[in-house]
């Protein structure tokens, strides 16, 4: 997948570009399904797919204090678009002058500029000034240069649309298998691995503390995951908290992020990792004491063995 931030770098020669245009934070069932459409497309016409995104996200911008947390780092996104089969993703610097833009000049000044065969959006795609420009805005826009707009309409599950505010709700409630069946995957957290202060391996659970580069983290408790490390996949579980048990001033402590992988020694100091959040299995409390809470953990791990062993993981 080649990755521009300027629409001068995209190759003149490239065959038949069909565009989507979006943020995709998240890359969620709904927008698999433009995705799949607008690879559908670019497969039927021998052409290519472009996905036209924005960097900073617009809200970043133009309501900075309002924005929202993203649920993907830019390289999340990118592997996604990527492992889906994207040719081009074109990563527009978002400006105040470009949200000032009316939908005639973004289409006209920027979209057209391109050489711009066909368009798949959402259904529900706004842009423009204030968001004044919609589906049929740009389908009247594009229809003198005879450029097909076509409409995605958005996806549901159990009745409920699904959408990136929505994930990011059940994410900061704890609900990560409620955000896994609108993702399609379980939610990932990256980074680095930090020294922690090895009260994990005190307890006879050594873990590895996660420095997230992500944005929005679940909410406080203890999960089965996995974890992605060195090109494996090893079945962990994942505590969120302040661990209060060993600091029972924990209110006045910064949360930890923090794998006990399963069968699994080294040092991961420094190493990049990725953790996915399959299944919540409680939230953070205090125990009575040290053996109680090791007690849980204990139960914990033969709980997530259970799960991994239930869906293969």
């Amino acid at each position: 997948m080649l990755i521009v931030d300027d629409p001068s770098r995209i190759p003149k020669k490239m065959s038949y570009p069909v565009f989507t245009i979006g943020v995709f934070d998240g890359v969620h069932r709904g927008h698999q399904a433009i995705l799949g459409r607008l690879l559908s497309l670019a497969r039927e016409k021998g052409g290519a797919s472009v996905v036209l995104t924005f960097d900073p996200h617009p809200q970043q911008v133009i309501t900075p204090g309002t924005a929202p947390v993203l649920l993907q780092t830019s390289r999340q996104k990118e592997d996604l678009l990527k492992r889906m089969g994207v040719a081009v993703l074109l990563r527009l610097p978002f400006s105040r002058e470009m949200s000032l833009l009316s939908p005639e000049r973004f289409v006209n000044d920027i979209l057209l500029t391109m050489d711009v065969r066909e368009i798949v959006l959402g259904a529900n795609f706004r842009f423009g000034h204030k968001r004044s420009g919609d589906f049929s805005t740009l389908q009247a826009l594009c229809a003198p240069r005879q450029i097909p707009v076509q409409g995605v309409e958005p996806i549901t599950l159990r009745g409920v649309r699904i959408s990136s505010t929505r994930i990011r709700a059940f994410l900061t409630s704890g609900h990560v298998e409620a955000a896994r069946r609108m993702l399609n995957r379980p939610y990932q957290l990256s980074g680095k691995v930090a020294r922690g202060d090895g009260a994990g391996a005190g307890l006879g659970f050594p873990t590895a503390n996660l420095e997230p580069e992500n944005q929005l983290i679940p909410a406080s408790g203890v999960y089965a995951g996995r974890a992605l490390v060195a090109g494996e996949t090893r079945t962990c579980v994942i505590n969120i908290g302040v661990r209060p048990t060993l600091h029972p001033e924990g209110e006045s402590r910064q949360a930890v992020i923090e794998a006990h992988l399963l069968d699994f020694e080294a040092d991961l100091y420094n190493t990049p990792i990725a953790l996915d959040f399959c299944v919540r299995l409680r939230g953070e409390r205090r125990f009575e004491s040290v053996d109680a809470l090791k007690q849980q953990i204990a139960k914990d791990i033969a709980i997530t063995r259970q799960y991994a062993k239930r869906v293969g993981a």
